[in-house]
């Protein structure tokens, strides 16, 4: 009985890992950029992956030296996509 309950634990471990491993990531710093130029959207709304693309134009855009309002744009609807 014990050795059961161990490998249910053990299955149980490995496939959480597994699919919290498949789920994208987004880092602190990228939501924080994302909320600075998206102040009035809300990002629980929103999957990681709309969140990590937002965060790729404003990078991209940023080193284009981009205006403030074109990256404001580009990320608006990378968010309205993710919705």
């Amino acid at each position: 009985m014990k050795r059961i309950v161990t490998a249910s634990a053990a299955a149980l471990i490995a496939l959480t890992g597994a699919a919290s491993a498949m789920t994208a990531e987004v880092s602190g710093y990228d939501a924080a950029q994302v909320r600075h130029y998206a102040p009035g959207f809300d990002l629980t709304l929103v999957d990681a992956d709309a969140i990590a693309a937002a965060a790729d134009v404003i990078e991209s855009l940023d080193e284009d030296d981009a205006s403030f309002a074109a990256i404001q744009t580009g990320v608006l609807k990378e968010l309205e996509r993710g919705l």
